[in-house]
Parts: C-alpha cells; sequence; structure tokens
C-alpha cells in the first residue's frame, strides 16, 4: 500500500521548484548588495562584488541541496 502522506500533486512540486529559483535568486542578490555596501564602507576593491555575489550563489545552491533533500526524503516510501 502507498504511504498516505505522499502527495503526488504535481502543483506542490511546481511550487517546490519555484521557490528554490527564488531562493537563489534571493541569496545572490544579497551576496551582492551586501558586498556592494562593504565595498562602500570600507572603500574596499570592487572585486568584493564578485566575491560577494558568487558566495550568495554557492550558499543559494546549497540551501537548494538541502531543500531537495527534504523533499525526496519526505517521498521515499
Amino acid at each position: 500500500m502507498g504511504n498516505p502522506k505522499r502527495n503526488d500533486n504535481p502543483w506542490f512540486m511546481a511550487l517546490y521548484i519555484s521557490g528554490a529559483g527564488g531562493i537563489l535568486a534571493t541569496y545572490i542578490l544579497v551576496g551582492f548588495f551586501v558586498s556592494r555596501w562593504l565595498v562602500k564602507v570600507w572603500e574596499g576593491p570592487s572585486y568584493w562584488i564578485a566575491i560577494g555575489t558568487i558566495s550568495g550563489l554557492a550558499l543559494g545552491t546549497f540551501q537548494i541541496v538541502i531543500l531537495i533533500k527534504k523533499f525526496l526524503g519526505e517521498h521515499d516510501g
């Protein structure tokens, strides 16, 4: 018998996927704006902006991996 808690609704899966894209975009933007602010405040080199943006990308990717593992873990029978 199937798991009664299992939710195979395609809308639920689409919500997870769109949420993952939103999370990634948010992390990238936060990394960009924080690093740009740090460059202005501490008069740092402009490559800090690239480092902040890439850090946001890495953290966002890590968060998506955790989200996917959680989603797949709930759907394992």
